[in-house]
């Protein structure tokens, strides 16, 4: 009698195990649609920029006026094809510039990641629409907005690279914090951001794009945590309020700030 019920239970065991594995399996996979983030509202990001090698994506970039685009001093090229005016990669009603002038800050270091800033100059001006739109640069480093948006083509939790525009929410996180993640890497011109519960971050191709925090841009992704989507470990940004006078300046020397662009 006990030898008839054994088998039946072992299948019954069996298939309880192979049940809850399934609804974990389940679980992960909805939980990577979320690392990714997800596409950005139409026609909501008209400062975003894509900077192509060819029609490859290199990297992302912020449009600060109509000739001047912020992003990652790493992203350097010769010749930059800049994509404006959708959040589609290749639409065709897109505007393709060229840009050949980059001008990286003179303190960076590709060793430590310091200083990680760049501005192109378009070889033609961008033309201001509902599409196209500079973004205002944060220049107050206390400033207590912490709750932040990055955004960008780059790699999703799948592996594949969009070709609409991904958004995800992130919150600044405390400089101690950061330091504990990253120890003796993390500079006054740095600022971290991260998303404890779902790990949403920046990855592969979204360097130079923005982290958006108050409808400012107070940061560009620059470096962080292999593979991307750490849940302990944050993106590290450029601290684009520390650069205020130098991107002032070296766009338009002596102008006035709502000449050069936009405050």
């Amino acid at each position: 009698m006990e030898r008839s019920l054994f088998p039946a239970l072992l299948i019954l065991l069996l298939s309880l195990a192979l049940r809850a594995a399934g609804q974990e399996d389940q679980e992960d996979r909805e939980g990577e649609k979320i690392i990714g983030g997800s596409p950005c509202a139409d026609r909501s990001q008209p400062s975003q920029v894509a900077l192509l090698r060819g029609r490859q994506l290199h990297c992302g970039g912020v449009l600060l006026n109509q000739r001047w685009v912020l992003t990652a001093a790493h992203c350097k090229l010769d010749e930059y094809t800049v994509h404006i005016g959708s959040q589609v990669l290749n639409d065709k009603r897109s505007r393709k510039i060229r840009a050949t002038k980059s001008i990286r800050h003179p303190g960076y270091s590709t060793k430590t990641h310091v200083n990680d800033i760049m501005l192109l100059r378009l070889a033609q001006p961008a033309v201001f629409s509902n599409l196209i739109r500079p973004l205002a640069l944060e220049r107050d480093c206390s400033s207590g907005q912490t709750s932040c948006l990055i955004l960008g083509w780059g790699k999703m939790a799948d592996g594949n690279f969009p070709d609409t525009i991904q958004c995800a929410h992130v919150n600044l996180v405390s400089r101690a914090e950061c330091e504990r993640a990253y120890p003796n890497q993390i500079t006054q011109n740095m600022v971290c951001a991260a998303d404890e519960k779902y790990g949403r971050d920046s990855c592969q191709g979204d360097s130079g794009g923005p982290l958006v925090c108050g409808d400012r841009l107070r940061g560009l992704v620059s470096w962080g945590n292999i593979p991307c989507g750490s849940k302990k470990k944050p993106g590290v940004y450029t601290d684009v309020c520390r650069y205020f006078n130098w991107i002032q300046k070296t766009i338009n020397g002596r102008r006035r700030c709502h000449e050069t662009f936009k405050c």
